[in-house]
């Protein structure tokens, strides 16, 4: 049963990268991956394997960091993360766990969000402790599943 879990979970993080709008942000020699999703997108399976909460008002921050090596192989790098969620008035830090899989290494951080909400993301990914970390600032509005 946990490879199942296992397998369905590394599909589920895969397809977060495609089916959702993801970023890329390159740093040589690496490469940030990052989106922003409804936490309804991760399966119940999948959540409770991982201790994921998910809900209408919960969306998730997904981070993840690839290294481009000089042989030309690229490979999945373990990283700090840190950051926030702001809106006008309030500036909320993400709380990101380290979900490691075969090939892969995903940061996550769950949140709450109001309906139309439009939120500002402020990212810190340091994949090398002797280096400043690379910060990334976006913008993400968010909807609930069912309202209009």
């Amino acid at each position: 049963m946990k490879k199942i879990i296992i397998a369905i979970s590394l599909l589920f993080f895969a397809a977060i990268t495609y089916a959702q709008e993801s970023f890329e942000y390159i740093s040589p020699p690496y490469e940030v991956y990052y989106s922003v999703f409804n936490s309804t997108f991760v399966t119940p399976d999948v959540a409770k394997a991982y201790q994921l909460t998910r809900g209408k008002d919960i969306a998730m921050v997904n981070v993840s960091v690839r290294k481009n090596l000089d042989s030309g192989e690229n490979i999945e790098k373990r990283a700090v993360v840190s950051g926030t969620k702001s809106d006008l008035i309030h500036v909320i830090p993400l709380d990101f766990i380290e979900i490691e899989e075969k090939g892969a290494i995903y940061y996550l951080a769950s949140f709450k969000f109001n309906h139309k909400e439009a939120l500002n993301f402020n990212i810190e990914v340091q994949p090398d402790r002797n280096k400043a970390p690379i910060n990334i600032k976006f913008r993400k509005a968010l909807y609930q599943e069912g309202k209009k």
